[in-house]
C-alpha cells in the first residue's frame, strides 16, 4: 500500500508515542473520544515505536496463538517496508524479511511453523540507482499515497525466523496481499498476471493455481478467506477509480455481492472468527479521517469502532476475538503504529 501497506493498496500514513520498552499504554490525546470507544475497545495499548528504529510501522496480524504479531516497517533511513515480528505482550522486534527491496503482507501459518509475505528483494533493478520502470499503481487524485504493482513483487514463505525462504509464485506481474485460510491448505492473493489487478487462490505450496474474481480496467484485492475458507473478502474500486468498496465472494468465483456503496474510500476488510461480521477501514468522516468499522455481512448492519481525528486502519482480530489489533496515527508525532486493544462484540454482530 502503501507507504502504509493495506495489502498492497496500502495506505501511507503515520503516527508515533514515545515508547520505552515496546507495548505501552496510549495516552488519549485531545481529538480521540475515549468514552466512545471504551463501549468495544478497552486497554488501548501501542506495540511499535520510532525508539524501535522505524520511522512507521503497520498492517499487523496475530499468530493462531495470539503471540506474536508480524508487522511491516519502514526502518530508519529505508525508503520500503521490511517485515518483523514481535511479542504480543510488547518486546524486541525481530526481522524476518531480507532487508532488501520492499515487502508487504505478511500472514502467519495456522500451525505457526511457517510465513508468507510479498516481497520485491528479487528484483533486478534494486542495485541501479538510475533504474526507471514505471509501473501501473494505485494512486486516489488529491492524496499524496501511492502504491505501485511492482512487477517483481512475489509471494514467499519461510519459517517464522525468515530461514528457508521460497517462492511460491513465479508469474509475470504483481503477486501479494496473500493470506491462509485458516486450515492452512489454501492461499489467497492478488495479481495482475492476466493485465487486470484480480484475486486469485493457490496450494499452500503455490501450486494449483485458481482465477477467482474476472474484472478489467480496475483493482481487486486485499482478500482474506472466510473462517470456513467458502467465502473471500475484498475490496476493488470498480464504481469510480481509485475509491474502494468492500465485495464478498464465494472462493470458487461464484455468488459475488458488493457490501459497500457510498462516496468514501472502503478498503482493508477482516473477518471476525465468527464467520459473519467483518471489520474494515473508511473514510466516511473525510480522506484525513479514517476510521474503523464494523459490518455484519448478513443484515449489513454497520457500528463504528475508532473514534478520533487522526487516521485508524488495517483492523484485524486475534484467532479468539478478544483482541483488535490496528494502524493508527493517535499520538504526539503522528507517524503510523501498530495498536492493541481487547475488544468487545456488539450486540447484533
Amino acid at each position: 500500500m502503501h507507504a502504509m501497506v493495506d495489502r498492497s493498496v496500502g495506505f501511507s500514513l503515520s503516527l508515533l508515542l514515545l515508547v520505552t520498552s515496546g507495548a505501552v499504554s496510549a495516552q488519549p490525546a485531545q481529538d480521540i473520544d475515549p468514552a466512545k470507544e471504551a463501549l468495544i475497545l478497552s486497554n488501548v495499548r501501542q506495540l511499535t515505536d520510532t525508539s524501535m528504529g522505524f520511522e512507521k510501522a503497520g498492517e499487523a496480524y496475530f499468530s493462531p496463538d495470539g503471540k506474536t504479531v508480524i508487522f511491516q516497517a519502514v526502518p530508519d533511513g529505508a525508503q520500503h517496508y521490511q517485515i518483523y515480528t514481535i511479542p504480543t505482550a510488547g518486546g524486541k522486534p525481530k526481522l524476518v524479511s531480507t532487508g532488501r527491496g520492499a515487502c508487504t503482507c505478511a500472514y502467519f501459518h495456522p500451525t505457526e511453523k511457517k510465513i508468507i509475505f510479498a516481497s520485491s528483494h528479487e528484483d533486478p533493478r534494486i542495485d541501479d540507482p538510475d533504474a526507471e520502470f514505471p509501473v501501473p499503481g494505485y494512486k486516489r487524485e488529491g492524496s499524496q499515497y501511492k502504491w505501485d504493482f511492482n512487477p517483481f513483487m512475489d509471494i514467499y514463505t519461510a519459517n517464522p525466523d525468515g530461514s528457508s525462504l521460497m517462492k511460491l509464485t513465479d508469474a509475470i506481474g504483481y503477486d501479494a496481499e496473500g493470506a491462509y485460510s485458516k486450515d492452512g491448505k489454501m492461499i489467497a492473493f492478488a495479481s495482475n498476471r492476466d493485465g487486470h489487478m484480480n484475486l486469485y487462490t493457490m496450494k499452500a505450496d503455490g501450486s494449483d493455481v485458481r482465477q477467482v474474481t474476472r474484472v478489467k480496467d480496475c483493482y481487486n484485492g486485499g482478500p482474506f478467506l472466510s473462517p470456513d475458507g467458502k467465502r473471500i473478502i475484498f475490496r476493488a474500486d470498480r464504481d469510480r477509480k481509485d475509491y474502494l468498496q468492500i465485495y464478498v465472494i464465494n472462493a470458487d468465483g461464484t455468488g459475488e455481492a458488493q457490501l459497500t456503496s457510498n462516496d468514501a474510500v472502503n478498503w482493508a476488510p477482516y473477518w471476525h472468527p465468527n464467520g459473519k461480521t467483518i471489520v474494515f477501514t473508511t473514510s466516511l468522516h473525510g480522506h484525513r479521517n479514517y476510521e474503523v468499522y464494523l459490518m455484519n455481512v448478513e443484515t449489513r448492519a454497520f457500528h463504528r469502532v475508532t473514534h478520533s481525528r487522526r487516521f485508524d486502519g488495517l483492523p484485524v482480530f486475534s484467532n479468539d476475538g478478544k483482541m483488535m489489533m490496528w494502524t493508527s496515527q493517535r499520538s504526539t508525532s503522528g507517524e503510523s503504529q501498530v495498536f492493541v486493544a481487547e475488544f468487545k462484540l456488539p450486540s447484533g454482530f
